[in-house]
C-alpha cells in the first residue's frame, strides 16, 4: 500500500510541478516516461532534458538499492552520498539541463521578449503596436475599460519552431498557459499576426475562469470565447461557415448543429469532433450570446457553463435560438463554401495517423518517391517532390512528373509547379495558361496569393527571374539577386518588394511599392488590374506599419479603404480601416474599440482547424494535402517563401 501510494505521488507530483509552475508544455516522469509536448504538435521535440531526466531516474533507482544495502549493514555510505549529491545537483540545475524552462520591449500593458538578432527595432515596435491594438479590440468587445486591464502580460516571441519546442515543448502550437500566476503567451514569430488576437482573448478570460485553473471547465466555451473575440479578418465569418456547412451537407441541419452545441461543451465532445467544425460552431454560438445578451452575462457563464442560472434558459434553448438567428440571414460570404470544403473535411485528432518528420532533403526525396509508388494520386507528395526538383534545377523532371496528371485533378500548387517548369523550359504561353488556371482556382479571399500569381504570369517569359524565385535561397538573398538583374521592369520591381516583405525587411520593401506602373499584363482582365492595385496598397500599408512609417501607412490604408468600398468589398475595407487606426496613435483606442456593424454577421473569425482547449494552431491558406484536388488554407511553398527549401 505504501509503495502504491508512493507511485501515485510520483505520477502526479511531477506533472503538477512542471506544468503548474513553469511556462512549459512537456513533462518527464519516472513512472510513465512523460509527455513531449501538446497533442496538436505533429512534430514533437526531443530535448536534451529528456536524457538528463533519464539519468536522474537511474540515480533514484541506484539510491533506492544503496539505501536497502546500507540499511541491512552492507556496503559503505559513500556511494549513497554521491548519488544523493547527483540528484540534488540535477534538481538545482534543472533549467539549464532542459528539465524546466526559464531583449525585451515594454508597452502600456505588455512585456515582449524576443531574440534581437531575429527581430529588429522597427519590427519590435510594430509587434508592440500590434499587441496593444489587438488588446484594445478585445477589451472593447467586452466593454472593459483601460483601468480594468489587470496585470502586465508577458509575450514570448520565438524565432522558429525548433527553439520554441526546445524551450516550451510546443513547436508550432501557439499557447497561453492561463493557469500560471503571470499572464503570458508563447508565439512563433511567423504566426504572430494569425494567433495574437486569439491568444489575447484567452488572456482576458483569466479573471472569469475557475479558481486556480483560470479557465472554463468546458473547452467549447474556452475556444468559442477566443474565436468570438478575434479582431476583424477578411475571411468568412463563423456564422457563414456554419450556415454553409449545414446547407452543403445533406446529413446535418442547423437544428442538428444546435443539438451538437451541448456535446461540444464537454472535453470529450470537443476534442473528438473535427477541429474546424468545433471552432466555427462554438465561435458562432458564443458570438451570438455576446451580441444578443452582452458581455456581462458571458463573463458570468464562462467558468461553470451554468446557462440556466445566468441566462434563465437551458443551453439547448439558447442553441435553438442561435440556429434561428443563422436561418434569418440567408446571405453568406461567397468564399464560405470553399473554406468549408477544405477545413471541415479534415480529420480530427483521433482520425489522423501519426506522421513522421524527415528533415534531410535527400532522404525526403526517397520517402516521397516511395509514397508516390504507394499512392500515385497524393497531391502533397507530388507538390513536395516538384518543389525539391525545381530548387535543384530539374525542370524537365518536374514536367515529366506532372504532365501525366489529369488537368482536372491538379491543385493550385501543382499547377504553379508545372507552370514554373514550363517557364524554365521556354514555354511562356503554356506557363501563362497554367498560372491563369491556378489564379481562377485560388479562393477569392486569398488576395496575397492571387496577386503573386499575377506576378508569376507577368514574368512567364523571363526564365532567369523564375529561376531565382524557385531557388533554395532565402527571401533576402532572392531580393538581392533580383536587384542585380539588368531587367528592371515593373514585375521584377514588384517581386523584389514581395521578397523583401517575406524577409521582413519592410523598409526596403516599401520603396518598391512606390512604383506606380502596374506589372499585370495588358491582355489580362480589368479585374486583375483592379485587384493588383488594391493588393499593392495592402502590401504598402503593411510594410509602412511594420517599418514605423505611420504617416505613409495611413495614406496607403486610406487609399486602399476607399478602393475596397468602391469595389463593394466590406471585409477588406474594414481591414484597411483597422490599419489606418493602428497608424493613428492619438485615435487608436477610440477607433479600435468602436462596436461592429451588427446589420450583418460578425467579422470575427476562427483561425484554426486543429483545436486544443488553450492552444491555437493557425490555419493554412491554400496548399495540397491528401488526395489531388484537396486544398488547405495557405499558399503552397511554391508561392510563399519556405523555411526549408524557400521555394517561392
Amino acid at each position: 500500500l505504501l509503495l502504491g501510494g508512493l507511485g501515485i505521488l510520483i505520477i502526479l507530483a511531477g506533472p503538477l510541478y512542471d506544468l503548474g509552475l513553469h511556462p512549459q508544455f512537456y513533462t518527464y516522469n519516472h513512472v510513465f516516461g512523460g509527455v513531449l509536448g501538446p497533442i496538436y504538435d505533429e512534430q514533437l521535440a526531443v530535448r536534451p532534458g529528456l536524457f538528463a531526466f533519464r539519468g536522474l531516474t537511474l540515480l533514484w533507482a541506484a539510491t533506492a538499492v544503496l539505501i536497502g544495502r546500507w540499511a541491512r549493514g552492507h556496503g559503505s555510505g559513500w556511494p549513497l552520498l554521491v548519488c544523493m549529491l547527483g540528484i540534488g545537483g540535477i534538481y538545482a540545475f534543472s533549467s539549464p539541463l532542459g528539465i524546466n524552462t526559464s531583449a525585451e520591449t515594454r508597452t502600456a500593458h505588455f512585456d515582449l521578449y524576443y531574440d534581437p538578432e531575429e527581430v529588429g527595432e522597427a519590427t519590435a515596435a510594430d509587434l508592440a503596436a500590434a499587441h496593444e491594438a489587438r488588446y484594445a479590440w478585445v477589451r472593447g468587445r467586452l466593454d472593459q475599460e483601460s483601468g480594468e486591464a489587470g496585470p502586465r502580460i508577458q509575450s514570448y516571441i520565438y524565432p522558429n519552431a525548433d527553439v520554441k519546442g526546445r524551450l516550451t515543448g510546443a513547436r508550432t502550437t501557439s499557447v497561453t498557459p492561463v493557469w500560471l500566476s503571470t499572464p503570458q503567451m508563447h508565439l512563433l514569430r511567423d504566426r504572430v499576426s494569425q494567433s495574437l488576437g486569439h491568444e489575447l482573448a484567452h488572456v482576458v478570460s483569466r479573471p472569469h475562469g475557475l479558481p486556480g485553473l483560470r479557465a472554463s471547465w468546458a473547452p467549447g466555451l474556452v475556444e468559442g470565447w477566443a474565436v468570438a473575440l478575434e479582431p476583424p479578418s477578411p475571411e468568412p465569418s463563423p456564422d457563414d461557415l456554419v450556415r454553409t456547412a449545414a446547407r452543403s451537407d445533406t446529413t446535418t441541419t442547423l437544428s442538428d448543429e444546435a443539438q451538437a452545441v451541448v456535446r461540444r461543451l464537454s472535453p470529450w465532445g470537443f476534442w473528438t469532433g473535427r477541429g474546424a467544425v468545433s471552432y466555427a460552431t462554438m465561435g458562432s454560438f458564443v458570438g451570438h450570446l455576446l451580441d444578443r445578451y452582452g458581455p456581462a452575462k458571458l463573463k458570468r457563464v464562462y467558468a461553470w457553463g451554468n446557462f440556466e442560472a445566468v441566462y434563465g434558459r437551458s443551453v439547448q434553448s439558447l442553441a435553438q435560438e442561435w440556429a434561428g438567428h443563422l436561418r434569418s440571414d440567408p446571405v453568406v460570404a461567397r468564399d464560405a463554401h470553399d473554406v468549408v470544403a477544405r477545413r471541415f473535411t479534415r480529420p480530427s485528432l483521433f482520425e489522423t495517423e501519426c506522421p513522421h518528420y524527415v528533415q534531410d532533403s535527400t532522404r525526403m526525396v526517397a520517402h516521397l518517391t516511395r509514397a508516390l509508388a504507394i499512392e500515385p494520386r497524393s497531391a502533397a507528395a507530388h507538390e513536395a517532390l516538384a518543389q525539391v526538383r525545381l530548387a535543384r534545377g530539374q525542370a524537365e523532371a518536374v514536367r515529366r512528373q506532372l504532365d501525366t496528371l489529369a488537368a482536372t485533378t491538379r491543385t493550385v500548387g501543382l499547377r504553379v509547379a508545372l507552370a514554373d517548369a514550363k517557364t524554365l523550359g521556354g514555354e511562356a504561353e503554356a506557363a501563362r495558361a497554367l498560372y491563369a488556371e491556378a489564379h481562377s482556382q485560388t479562393p477569392q479571399y486569398a488576395h496575397d496569393i492571387r496577386a503573386r500569381l499575377m506576378l508569376r504570369d507577368a514574368v512567364a517569359a523571363r526564365p532567369r527571374v523564375v529561376r531565382v524565385l524557385v531557388s533554395g535561397d532565402s527571401a533576402a538573398v532572392q531580393a538581392r539577386r533580383l536587384k542585380e538583374m539588368e531587367d528592371t521592369g515593373s514585375a521584377v520591381h514588384a517581386w523584389r518588394a514581395v521578397r523583401w516583405m517575406d524577409a521582413r525587411r519592410y523598409g526596403a520593401a516599401l520603396s518598391g511599392w512606390r512604383q506606380e506602373e502596374t506589372p499585370v499584363r495588358p491582355e489580362r482582365p480589368r479585374a486583375w488590374h483592379r485587384a493588383w492595385t488594391l493588393q499593392r496598397r495592402a502590401w504598402a500599408a503593411r510594410a509602412a506599419l511594420r517599418a514605423g512609417s505611420t504617416a505613409t501607412a495611413r495614406r496607403w490604408a486610406r487609399r486602399g479603404g476607399q478602393q475596397a468600398r468602391t469595389m463593394g468589398d466590406r471585409a477588406r475595407a474594414e481591414l484597411f480601416e483597422w490599419w489606418e487606426a493602428r497608424a493613428t496613435p492619438r485615435n487608436q483606442e477610440t477607433a479600435l474599440r468602436r462596436p461592429l456593424d451588427r446589420t450583418s454577421p460578425p467579422v470575427v473569425q476562427p483561425q484554426s482547424s486543429a483545436p486544443m482547449t488553450l492552444n491555437h494552431t493557425p490555419e493554412l491558406l491554400v496548399g495540397g494535402h491528401g488526395q489531388i484536388g484537396d486544398c488547405e488554407r495557405r499558399a503552397p511553398p511554391s508561392l510563399l517563401a519556405s523555411h526549408k527549401l524557400r521555394v517561392p
